[in-house]
Parts: C-alpha cells; structure tokens; sequence
C-alpha cells in the first residue's frame, strides 16, 4: 500500500462513526482517571506515576489518527519533491 492510499485510509478512520465513538470512550476514560486522582488522596508516587502514564497514552492513541495524517502528508510532499528533482 503506497502513502496516498495508507492517507486515504486514515482519513476514512477518522470519519468512520466507529472512530467516534472510540475517540469519545477515550475521553471519558481520561477525565475519569483525572477525577479519581484527584479524589483518592492515599496515592503512592507510582500509582500517580502510573494513573498519569496511563491518560498520557490514551490521549496519544486519540491524537494518532490526526498525527499519521499530518505524517502521511509529509511523506508524500517529500517523495513528489524528490520525484520532480530526479526529472
């Protein structure tokens, strides 16, 4: 699968209505976490630690759709510029 059809691909993802319904769970599973940190003052430096790890790496799987589309974009500039410079 080449770069313009991997993008398409993401593009399709992100109005999926299935995306949707991901990307709002992961919200409300980030505020919970946000919420129970906050509430439960008998937490350890790694319980913290761990609870803050967690959210930081729910909302990157939200942002990777956009950030592979952003990615995707660049790579397929660069290879049209390398295209046009080998002409």
């Amino acid at each position: 699968m080449n770069k313009v059809e991997q993008k398409r691909k993401v593009q399709e993802l992100l109005k999926s209505d299935g995306w949707g319904i991901i990307q709002q769970k992961m919200q409300e599973e980030i505020l919970s976490a946000a919420y129970q940190m906050a509430e439960n003052k008998m937490l350890t430096i790694d319980e913290i630690n761990f609870r803050r790890g967690a959210m930081f790496a729910a909302r990157r799987l939200v942002e990777l759709p956009k950030n592979l589309d952003m990615l995707l974009d660049n790579e397929i500039l660069m290879e049209s510029s390398e295209a046009d410079l080998k002409q």
